[in-house]
Order: structure tokens, then sequence, then C-alpha cells
């Protein structure tokens, strides 16, 4: 039996289709281009509606396969594909998964001890880099579809952090990037927070990254993504001073604007962005800054527009994801509509790829 993976989007995404991979692979499966394959699962996105009007082309060329779906979809979409036969087992559900498998392929699948299948899931793919440390989102921005499709936001056990960063070093793994979609809000759930020198708190993640710095091994640790408002000044010191971490962090702006910002539910100011780029740039090593931004934003004027050019000018990006709005139905940012015109976004979308980007 051939089976084929199709991912979209995230870096979780990837580690959910590298583990998902390896799985299918200890059952038997045998990968395979999709027109050969008897079975194709895709891992899917829903931050933008291009990534769904997609999956549902390429639906319409796979008449005679069994499609799944898992990763990120909203309730209406689930809709739609159940309209078209098609079955969402959710990221982790083993079980789900097996009994699709059972019932459609081979009930050897059946057979197959679930407890020993479950216990494959801690065994990483020797190609895989990502460990997520968080799943699911509290923030809610009003153009982002993520807290609806992967739920609330919840952190792994730190220990059990440690000893998935422990598997990859012992396999040779070079870089392990730590995933979340706001990796610096991440919490142990420990009752007290550690104490530094003068008697200080120390946040979970600033001692995630200590933990795993004093790890043995020739290794590199990076993460991503952080929201502003969580990022601490412990954090930025442990990027600077810890010797396995990549001196870079990731800080996406999204916009320059206050009233941009506002209407995004992103809750910091241009000042506030600022002052945090300022302790980044005033550490103790260089660190390269790099970022997300929307451009077209329903309400964005010109005004609005230039002060996002006006901050990527201050802080010299050394990379900058330029995404131009699309609605995405189910979220907040639906209602306001797409008032402004493609042209428009693709001209400020150039402007500033051409400010981070082009140097």
């Amino acid at each position: 039996m051939k089976y084929y993976l199709w991912t979209i989007g995230c870096q979780y995404n990837e580690w959910d289709s590298a583990r998902l991979g390896y799985l299918l692979q200890k059952l038997g499966l045998i990968e395979s281009k999709q027109e050969d394959a008897d079975i194709i699962i895709v891992l899917a996105c829903s931050v933008r509606q291009t990534a769904i009007d997609r999956i549902f082309g390429k639906i319409k060329s796979w008449p005679d396969k069994k499609v799944l779906i898992s990763g990120c979809v909203l309730e209406k979409d689930r809709a739609k594909f159940a309209a078209k036969n098609i079955e969402i087992f959710e990221s982790g559900d083993i079980k789900h998964l097996f009994e699709i498998l059972s019932e459609h392929f081979d009930n050897r699948f059946e057979h197959f001890k679930l407890s020993e299948f479950y216990s494959l899931l801690s065994e990483q793919n020797t190609q895989s880099m990502y460990i997520p440390i968080t799943i699911g989102c509290n923030n809610f921005c009003s153009y982002c579809a993520v807290p609806y499709t992967r739920g609330r936001e919840k952190s792994r056990a730190m220990d059990e952090v440690v000893n998935d960063a422990k598997t990859l070093i012992k396999k040779g793994q070079k870089e392990i990037m730590l995933l979340g979609q706001n990796v610096n809000s991440y919490n142990a759930g420990r009752n007290e927070s550690g104490i530094i020198n003068g008697g200080k708190t120390k946040s979970d993640f600033a001692l995630l990254l200590e933990k795993l710095n004093d790890l043995p091994g020739d290794f590199k640790i990076s993460f991503t993504s952080n929201h502003p408002k969580d990022m601490t000044d412990d954090i930025i010191e442990a990027v600077a001073r810890l010797p396995k971490v990549i001196k870079q962090i990731h800080l996406p702006l999204q916009s320059g604007s206050d009233k941009i910002l506002k209407a995004m539910n992103r809750p910091y100011t241009k000042k506030q962005y600022l002052d945090i780029v300022n302790k980044i740039k005033t550490a103790e090593v260089p660190i390269k800054i790099t970022t997300d931004v929307i451009v077209g934003f329903p309400g964005e004027t010109e005004k609005d527009f230039q002060e996002t050019v006006e901050v990527f000018k201050k802080v010299g990006y050394s990379i900058a994801y330029v995404n131009k709005y699309s609605p995405r139905a189910g979220t907040a940012a639906h209602k306001l509509g797409d008032p402004i015109a493609w042209s428009e976004k693709k001209r400020r979308w150039k402007i500033l790829d051409e400010i981070a980007n082009k140097k």
C-alpha cells in the first residue's frame, strides 16, 4: 500500500508530516508520488484562504484516491470536505487515523497494538529538527485562524522537551528548532518562576533555553515564532549569552501603525516595538532581527503604510516576510472586507521587500 503526504503551511505542519510519514512506514506503507498513491494525506493550513482553495483544486485531480485531511482546518471547511466524502483526523489523534486505515484498506491495522503505535510517537525522524513546545494560541489576532483550528495555547512539560532534544542530539542533529505560535509565552506549569541573581524572576522560556544550552553535544538552538507582547529582557539576554542559541530573534511587526495594530488586535504600539528592538540591538553580542508584516490590511491608508516603512528603515531587518492581506472567513477581520486593491498591495509589498530583502 502506497501513500503520499502533502504538507502546506508552517513548521508545525512539517513536524507533524515528518512524524506521520515515519509512523506510516513503520506500519509497512510505502511513500510514493501522488499519482501512484492509494492514500493521500494533506496537512492543511488555514491561515490564508488560498491554501484551502489549492487543496480543493487538487482534490478534483484525485477522483480515485482516498484523501484524508489533518493540520489546521476551520469548521466551515470541515463541512465542505465532508460533503466530498473526505475524512479529517486531528493532529496526533492516532486512534482515529488507525480506525480509518483499518476501515478502508486492511484490517491488519486493527491488529497492530495501539500502545505500540503510540510508543513510536516518541521516536523522532532523524531528519526532523523541530520540537514543538506549545500548541495552539491565545492571542486571537483579528486576521488569523489558528486559535480556531489549533485551539487555545498549551505548553508541554519542560522535561518532555528536554528529553526530545536529547534524542535528537543523540541521533546527530546539529540544529534544534523550538516551535510554537508564541514560544516566548511558554509556561511549563510550575507554581513559581525560577530565581536568578538579585531575586528577579525568569521566564519559563528563558529557563528552557538554559537547560537545552547545558546539554552536552555539538548543536545549535533556534526558535519561532515570538510575540512582541511577551518578549522579555531575560529572553533577549539568554539569546545573547548562551553559546548554543543562534543569535537571531524573529519579531513579527505586522504593521508600524498603531491604528492598524489595534485593528489587528496586536496589543503593542510602534514605540513599544521599537523599544524591544533597541534592547536587542544593544545586547552584548550582535543579534539579527527578522519579521513578518502584512500590507493592505483593511483601513491601511498611505500614512499608515509609511509608518511601517519608517519602522523597516529604523530596524534594518536581516529578513522580512512581507504578506499581502487576504481575507479569511472565520476570522474577526473578515467582516472588514477587502477594500484595498490587489495592485496597491503589490506596490506596498515591493517597497518593503526592497528595503529589507534586496540589500
